[in-house]
């Protein structure tokens, strides 16, 4: 029985290539854009965190499509549907969909992708979950061709979740361990734009916070940035500097 599905038949007429139709998501002078981005991944790496946004798989973070949602919502990009249709195949059941994304009325970008039973993770799922996740994958592609220098940013990777072949979560060991304490998260946080970090440190302590730090790990954050402290006669007594007093220092 026929089962293809395609709910709407869209035509899009000619773009002409003006101005108008050069959209930028940030400020056209560069170092204002990036101001603008950075400032962007900020508050999505204080807000966007856990499971419900990101998924840890085999040790490496990938944003989640509630992540990409986000982050293009709140530069007024959209997603638009323009079909998802059964692909017949014998003892199959398979999903393709295509997804724009729009702004002010203007394509931005596309994705297609498809979703199929014969993936380990989904052998037994319900037809309708398979089309929505062939939705969701071709969605996840739309946000990430405009979008993927933000996850960069974020210390993310930049494919999609869901386009992985499968989900582990976080090792044994790192379940066991405690969380890191409000209080060792706030300090860090509040460290992820200091200008007294490189880049690169920037972007691992993003991306650590983002992904869930234990006690352990946010320890070892904590010596490097501020030294290292031990208990001597029931006061903690600092044995060594950390990287940031070393630079307030060269500064002066």
């Amino acid at each position: 029985m026929e089962t293809q599905e395609c709910p709407i038949s869209v035509e899009h007429p000619d773009q002409a290539i003006n101005m108008e139709n050069h959209v930028t998501l940030f400020n056209p002078d560069p170092e204002k854009a990036y101001q603008e981005a950075q400032r962007l991944v900020n508050v999505v790496s204080s807000r966007c965190t856990g499971p419900g946004y990101l998924s840890t798989i085999n040790g490496k973070v990938y944003p989640r499509i509630e992540w990409w949602a986000s982050v293009s919502a709140s530069l007024g990009l959209f997603p638009r549907v323009l079909y998802s249709k059964r692909i017949e195949r014998d003892d199959e059941i398979a999903y393709e969909a295509k997804v724009e994304v729009h702004r002010n009325g203007l394509i931005i970008s596309s994705g297609e992708a498809m979703c199929s039973n014969r993936e380990a993770r989904w052998r037994t799922a319900d037809e309708y979950a398979i089309k929505s996740m062939a939705i969701t994958r071709a969605s996840g592609k739309s946000y990430r061709t405009p979008l993927s220098f933000l996850a960069v940013m974020a210390g993310l990777e930049v494919t999609p979740a869901e386009e992985m072949p499968h989900e582990e979560s976080a090792s044994k060991e790192d379940c066991s361990e405690q969380r890191a304490t409000d209080k060792q998260i706030e300090k860090l946080g509040s460290l992820v734009n200091d200008d007294r970090l490189t880049f690169e440190e920037q972007t691992k302590l993003r991306g650590a916070l983002m992904k869930g730090l234990t006690k352990s790990r946010a320890s070892e954050f904590m010596t490097y940035l501020f030294g290292e402290s031990v208990r001597k006669g029931g006061e903690w007594v600092q044995i060594s500097d950390g990287v940031l007093k070393a630079r307030t220092q060269t500064r002066k």
